[in-house]
């Protein structure tokens, strides 16, 4: 009966009805913005009305709930951080097993992580924060976003590098957190380099390295973790990404790949990407994608239980 239905719905043509796209984030941010240019794309290439459906809250479990609660015929995917699928599962306890229910189908933007601090903080390198935290008689403070997103992981990593002498204190999303930062209630934060850069270059607040492998394009002048001796956190670059059920029909899972592949390569969404401070992805095959998030889990895996030695 099973193979039946899933022959069945291999033969039905799609789409056949609005595509729902549901995004673990509320309107404005990162991810939505990327999920509504990709919306456009999709509506256009497909001549079906594409909706953006915002599910902020519960660490992303209410946006996947969304997807997996909706009619089987596969008109409903989701578009959201890369980290609902390498990073959350190993902090956040779902009613679920987030691996096994979704595909990570494509990048769609890539998204560089960086430590940024208060003007006033005296250090501007990253093993100077180290040496600062652990002679300062005053409090240091990391501000962490919500619990189990790159920055929560990062300030962790962080603070124990310091000997817990940095204290993270927990927020529940970038916006407030760089709020404070920026009034001196927490002296740094992991941002995205996206929402970071206009307040550095504003000379709001101060860069002091990049976690990926290399530097940005929007702050060039910004040096690595690696330059500056810190392999612990070098990471890949998260993204933005598509997702479906892993019970989606495999020929209707390659179409839409097909389909991203045709939106993620075009010149004109790519420089849209670059208008909103993204970088478009890497062209890869599905085998080279699913290794890539296989590894970022493994590697999360490795930092995570690290900090729980360490916590013991």
């Amino acid at each position: 009966m099973a193979a039946t239905t899933v022959a069945h719905a291999q033969a039905q043509p799609w789409p056949t009805k609005p595509i729902r796209l549901v995004v673990p984030a509320p309107p404005g941010g990162i991810t939505d913005g990327v999920a509504r240019l990709v919306a456009d794309h999709l509506q256009t290439n497909l001549g079906q009305p594409v909706v953006v459906d915002n599910k902020p809250g519960g660490s992303a479990v209410i946006a996947e709930r969304a997807v997996m609660n909706a009619p089987a015929d596969w008109h409903t995917m989701m578009i959201a951080p890369s980290s609902v699928w390498t990073d959350f599962p190993l902090t956040v306890k779902t009613p679920f097993d987030v691996h096994k229910t979704f595909t990570y189908v494509s990048d769609v933007a890539s998204m560089v992580h960086m430590l940024v601090a208060n003007n006033s903080f005296p250090p501007n390198k990253i093993q100077e924060v180290l040496d600062y935290a652990q002679k300062s008689s005053s409090p240091v403070n990391i501000a962490n976003l919500s619990p189990g997103t790159r920055s929560d992981m990062l300030g962790e990593l962080l603070s124990e590098k310091s000997g817990k002498k940095i204290t993270a204190v927990p927020y529940k999303g970038s916006a407030p957190a760089i709020v404070d930062l920026i009034g001196n209630q927490v002296q740094m934060t992991f941002e995205v380099v996206t929402n970071a850069a206009p307040l550095i270059k504003a000379g709001k607040i101060k860069a002091l390295g990049v976690v990926s492998p290399n530097r940005s394009r929007l702050l060039p002048d910004v040096p690595s973790f690696a330059e500056q001796n810190m392999p612990d956190f070098v990471l890949p670059d998260a993204s933005v990404g598509l997702f479906v059920l892993s019970s989606t029909p495999a020929a209707l899972t390659q179409k839409v790949r097909q389909e991203m592949e045709k939106i993620t390569q075009s010149p004109k969404f790519q420089a849209q990407l670059k208008v909103q401070g993204f970088d478009a992805p890497q062209p890869s095959s599905m085998q080279e994608l699913q290794q890539k998030m296989l590894a970022t889990v493994e590697q999360n895996r490795k930092i995570m239980s690290k900090l729980k030695v360490a916590g013991n």
